[in-house]
């Protein structure tokens, strides 16, 4: 039979039928599935930096199987962005997770851990999380980054035989309660906020970890670097449950290589941006003061028991699989 021959309706469908087959390429597969993802922060923001060249690599080796486009913050809030996952206005995310702590109170406790994602996966730890975030979250754990990118306690102030009595400190949840301990009042503020507040004396310094300061301009209002680094600055890479299921199987497996080439990846990127961030803050002349290995340990063991008090099972069955 030829095409000449085929008449009436059914002749355009056989012609687009006959050119995909003509291509190579099945026609389930034509096209690629478009993702929507929403990073918590801008490209420009060095902790959004690494999640946008993955996206674009993804983009390169899983091309006609998965096309992702990232928006930021100005297009969906970054506190609005697990909860728009969640109902699947987006398909996927990039925060941390203790934006969505009040859902998922034992969402941060890998920012304790001693391991990488990669031995999570090997050892269970990643499953068990994976099947809290299907539960609580409507969501697939694909990964996280910034592992080993510690904390640190930024002031325009020096300290006072380790402690910060009366200082006002920005905080969030994580180290609310470490804060308090050295003397300090935590204040909430989001951190476009910090460097007026810094400028005006409303705070005397705030949590964050090594990278970003210099990208905010904090730089200028911070006399003080306060260490050793405690926790990690984890930042979960998610998927919309249901949007991952109704991918194809050639589709989940490419994320998930490009997950597992994420993993390898990531430790190198890190040593060598925080040779770099380092520098930046030493150059900006922010003084590094070494407050002694209990000041880590101190910071982790009070998080411990604040995620032990709220979910005893659960943290008590992970805490083994993160040291």
């Amino acid at each position: 039979m030829t095409l000449k021959r085929i008449s009436g309706a059914m002749a355009p469908v056989l012609v687009a039928a006959f050119a995909v087959i003509g291509s190579g390429v099945p026609a389930a597969q034509a096209e690629a599935v478009k993702l929507k993802a929403a990073s918590f922060l801008p490209q420009r923001v060095i902790f959004a930096k690494h999640f946008y060249e993955w996206a674009d690599k993804v983009n390169e080796e899983c091309a006609g199987e998965v096309e992702i486009s990232v928006v930021g913050p100005a297009a969906v809030p970054s506190l609005e962005q697990w909860r728009a996952l969640k109902t699947g206005v987006i398909d996927m995310h990039f925060g941390p997770p203790n934006y969505y702590k009040g859902e998922m109170v034992e969402a941060d406790v890998t920012i304790l851990a001693k391991n990488g994602a990669t031995a999570q996966k090997e050892n269970g730890a990643w499953a068990m999380l994976n099947d809290l975030h299907n539960e609580k979250l409507n969501a697939w754990y694909l990964t996280h980054i910034h592992d080993g990118v510690k904390f640190f306690l930024y002031t325009s102030k020096p300290h006072q035989d380790g402690r910060f009595d009366g200082m006002r400190l920005r905080s969030v949840p994580i180290y609310d309660g470490f804060f308090r301990y050295l003397g300090a009042d935590p204040v909430r503020m989001a951190p476009p906020e910090v460097g007026t507040a810094l400028e005006r004396g409303a705070v005397d310094g705030y949590g964050w970890p090594l990278w970003g300061v210099v990208d905010f301009g904090w730089h200028k209002f911070t006399k003080y670097r306060h260490g050793p680094g405690f926790f990690s600055a984890n930042i979960n890479l998610l998927v919309n449950l249901d949007r991952w299921n109704g991918l194809a199987d050639s589709q989940r497996a490419c994320l998930d290589r490009m997950t597992e080439w994420l993993d390898t990846e990531w430790p190198k990127w890190r040593a060598a941006e925080g040779e770099n961030q380092a520098k930046m803050l030493a150059d900006a002349g922010v003084e590094y003061v070494d407050l002694g290995a209990e000041w880590a340990a101190t910071a982790e063991a009070l998080h411990w028991e604040a995620l032990e008090e709220a979910s005893p099972e659960f943290i008590g069955k992970i805490r083994p699989l993160l040291q």
